[in-house]
C-alpha cells in the first residue's frame, strides 16, 4: 500500500507518473471532485485513465489537502474484498473514516469481486469519502453497476486521443493548413493511443496487437465471461479492422468462420461492451424499424486498421477518415434508403467523401435525406475543399476532416 500511495512521504506524485499533458476529460473530473457522487472512469485499455487518477491526486496535494487522506490502490494486487483494503488503510494510517474527509482512488475495480456491493456499502455509510473508481464499460455492464450504484456513481468515458489533443501533445495546433493536413494524416496512420505518439508503424502495430487487443480479448473478456474461443473474437477484430464500416451481417460472418450466428452475435456485443468497436443503426423515426436493419460497424481506432492491414491505399485512407469522425461523434446512426449517408448526427446527415473534388452526385444521399425528414442542413466532410452548396433542400456545407475534427467538441 505504500508504494502505491508515495506521495504519503514525498507530498507529491512521481512526474513519470503524471506526464505532462492532460486530457480534456481531467477538467471534468477535477470539478467532480466537489461532488458526493462516486465517479468512474471508463473506456478502452491504455487511453489514460490511471494517469488521470494521479494528476487528480496531483491536483489535490496543490490544493492543500492532507496527503494520507488520499488513497490509491490497483487491483491488478489481489485483494479479497474492500474491507480488508479500507481496514488496512485505517489503521495503518489513523484515519476516521465518518470524519476525516478521504479520497479513495480504485484502478481497476472490476477485478475485485462482486465490486458494485462493497462499494455501495461504504459510499452509504461513510458520506465523506469521495470514490473514483476505473474499469472498462464491459465490467460495468457485466456486474449490472448502473443498477447496483444507481444515483450514487457518474460515468466518465476517456476516449482515445483526438485529433484535437494530438494536435496539443504535439504542440502544434496552430501550424499553416498544409502542415495541419499533414499532421492529419499521420494521426489517421498512428491513432490515438497516447503511447504510441513518436513510434515506428511497426511499433505502433505492435503495441495495438499485443498491449491493447490481446489483454483486451485474452484477460478481460476470457477470463470476465468464461470465453474459451479466443481465436474467433481475433479473427472478428480482424474482419472489422479490414473493412472499417462493413454492414454487420452475423448470418455471413458465421459462415466465413464456419461457427454458430448466436455465437458471432455475443462476442460482437463483447467487442463493442469493451469498446473494441462502434456499431451504428440503421436511422429511422420508429426505433422498433432501427432495431431490425442491418448495422455498419468500425474499430474504435484509427491505428487498429493499421495493425491488420500491410498497404495503406488511397481507398483506406478514406475509411480510416470516416472511422475517425464516427468515434469523434459519437452517433449511433447512419441512414441507408435508395442512397446512404454515412453517419445522422443530432438528425443532421453527415457524408464523408474524403477526396479533392465534391462531385454533384456524391451530395445525393445527404440532399435524399434533408429532403425526406425536412431537414435545411447537411455536412459534406472532404479531404480538402471548404465550401457552402445551396440546395433546393437547403444548404451543405463541405469541411475538410482535418478542419471538422478541429474544431468539433466532444459532448
Amino acid at each position: 500500500m505504500e508504494e502505491f500511495n508515495p506521495w504519503w512521504f514525498a507530498g507529491k506524485v512521481p512526474a513519470e507518473l503524471l506526464h505532462k499533458y492532460r486530457r480534456k476529460l481531467f477538467y471534468d473530473l477535477a470539478e467532480s471532485l466537489k461532488k458526493r457522487y462516486a465517479a468512474s472512469i471508463v473506456g478502452l485499455r491504455r487511453t489514460g485513465k490511471t494517469t488521470l487518477m494521479f494528476q487528480l491526486i496531483q491536483k489535490l496535494l496543490d490544493d492543500s489537502a492532507e496527503k494520507t487522506n488520499i488513497l490509491y490502490f490497483n487491483f491488478d494486487e489481489f485483494v479479497e474484498n474492500l474491507d480488508d483494503l479500507m481496514d488496512t488503510y485505517r489503521e495503518l494510517k489513523s484515519k476516521d473514516l465518518r470524519n476525516d474527509k478521504v479520497y479513495i482512488f480504485l484502478d481497476e475495480i472490476q477485478k475485485l469481486s462482486d465490486w458494485t456491493n462493497q462499494l455501495k456499502k461504504y459510499y452509504d455509510l461513510y458520506p465523506k469519502i469521495k470514490f473514483f473508481v476505473s474499469g472498462s464499460e464491459s465490467l460495468f455492464i457485466a456486474s449490472k453497476t448502473k443498477e447496483t450504484l444507481a444515483g450514487r456513481i457518474n460515468e466518465f468515458r476517456l476516449n482515445p486521443l483526438s485529433f484535437e489533443e494530438y494536435a496539443e501533445i504535439k504542440d502544434a495546433e496552430n501550424l499553416p493548413s498544409a502542415k495541419m493536413k499533414a499532421l492529419f494524416s499521420e494521426y489517421l496512420e498512428n491513432g490515438g493511443f497516447p503511447e504510441v505518439i513518436g513510434k515506428s508503424r511497426q511499433e505502433i502495430k505492435d503495441y495495438v496487437k499485443s498491449v491493447v487487443l490481446d489483454k483486451i480479448i485474452f484477460k478481460d473478456i476470457a477470463v470476465l465471461f468464461g470465453i474459451k474461443d479466443t481465436e474467433t473474437i481475433r479473427q472478428l477484430v480482424e474482419i472489422i479492422a479490414s473493412n472499417p464500416g462493413m454492414y454487420l451481417d452475423y448470418q455471413s460472418i458465421a459462415k466465413q468462420l464456419d461457427k454458430d450466428r448466436r455465437s458471432i452475435k455475443t462476442y460482437i456485443m463483447l467487442l463493442n461492451d469493451s469498446f473494441l468497436i462502434k456499431i451504428l443503426g440503421n436511422y429511422r423515426k420508429s426505433k422498433l424499424s432501427s432495431i431490425r436493419k442491418l448495422k455498419r460497424v468500425y474499430p474504435v481506432d484509427t491505428s487498429i486498421i493499421v495493425a491488420f492491414n500491410q498497404n495503406i491505399d488511397e481507398k483506406l485512407i478514406g475509411q480510416m477518415a470516416e472511422t475517425a469522425i464516427v468515434n469523434r461523434l459519437h452517433s449511433n446512426n447512419f441512414w441507408k434508403n435508395s442512397h446512404e449517408v454515412d453517419i445522422i448526427y443530432e438528425d443532421m446527415p453527415i457524408e464523408i467523401k474524403y477526396k479533392r473534388k465534391i462531385l454533384g452526385s456524391d451530395i445525393s444521399g445527404v440532399r435524399e435525406f434533408m429532403r425526406k425528414f425536412s431537414v435545411k442542413k447537411g455536412i459534406m466532410i472532404t479531404k480538402d475543399e471548404e465550401r457552402k452548396i445551396s440546395v433546393e433542400e437547403g444548404s451543405i456545407s463541405l469541411i475538410p476532416a482535418w478542419i471538422f475534427l478541429s474544431v468539433t467538441k466532444e459532448k
